[in-house]
């Protein structure tokens, strides 16, 4: 059952475009409230900037900042929002990226409103669900944690780095970690890179990864199940990004890997 309200943003440079998604897209079946339109990434930033976004729908080729651009500020700055591309280009590049990027699922323009129904039906399902967050098991914690603090950072990296492993499970924001350091996000962002070589949603990417792989060969949780406790309720995108960075998948590192870990 749906309960709460869900805002939407239409991201694309033809007004024709716009006006038709917001006209033709039966929003309350979706039960989102408010549907937000922007015609740059620039008019999209400042939307995004006072009005909570549930999910967009965003063109990839656009004048003065591409989708793609856009959703990589939008991870960053709002990791919990959801993206469906909707674009004229099926070009494997294009798509590749979008979905290490963490998009939802893209259309192709012209667009069939059917095939769209049932992605955003998946999607707010999804959004829409409650989810019970288990604890990551305290040992693991404890052994990634003791690897952390022995790196050489300042105090501020430390703390940053810090309120990351305490909030994996959750959809982290630059702007809380700065608050919580007590510095500006630019600065921080900064800082961190010049500490640590990563940028601070790498970092995230790879302390998630990490902590995988100890659950993985500590456990005998089922993959889903990691990826949730590292903070990837999307199954699909965890696979992806995990044999990205390890070179093979979740079920084939445990099996790999789990005789010498014992």
């Amino acid at each position: 059952m749906m309960n709460r309200k869900l805002n939407a943003l239409i991201v694309d440079d033809e007004a024709v475009v716009l006006n038709s998604m917001k006209k033709r897209i039966m929003w309350d079946k979706y039960n989102v409230e408010n549907v937000y339109v922007a015609g740059s990434m620039a008019i999209a930033k400042k939307i995004f900037e006072r009005e909570h976004i549930d999910f967009m729908l965003s063109d990839v080729e656009m004048p003065q900042g591409s989708g793609l651009e856009l959703f990589e500020w939008v991870k960053l700055h709002y990791p919990a929002t959801e993206c469906i591309y909707v674009t004229c280009h099926p070009e494997y590049d294009y798509m590749r990226k979008a979905m290490l990027l963490g998009s939802v699922d893209y259309i192709l323009k012209p667009i069939d409103y059917s095939e769209l129904d049932e992605i955003l039906t998946k999607l707010v399902e999804r959004l829409q669900s409650e989810r019970e967050k288990e604890e990551i098991p305290g040992d693991i914690v404890i052994r990634v944690a003791v690897q952390e603090s022995q790196e050489n950072h300042n105090q501020s990296v430390h703390d940053a780095k810090r309120f990351i492993l305490e909030h994996i499970q959750e959809d982290i924001c630059v702007d809380d970690i700065a608050m919580t350091v007590h510095l500006n996000a630019s600065y921080l962002m900064r800082t961190f890179k010049k500490e640590t070589g990563v940028s601070i949603l790498e970092y995230i990417t790879n302390e998630r990864i990490k902590l995988a792989k100890e659950i993985l060969l500590s456990t005998d949780y089922p993959v889903t199940k990691v990826a949730e406790l590292v903070g990837y309720p999307n199954y699909s995108y965890f696979t992806k990004i995990f044999k990205k960075s390890v070179g093979v998948g979740p079920k084939g590192y445990r099996n790999e890997n789990a005789k010498s870990h014992f």
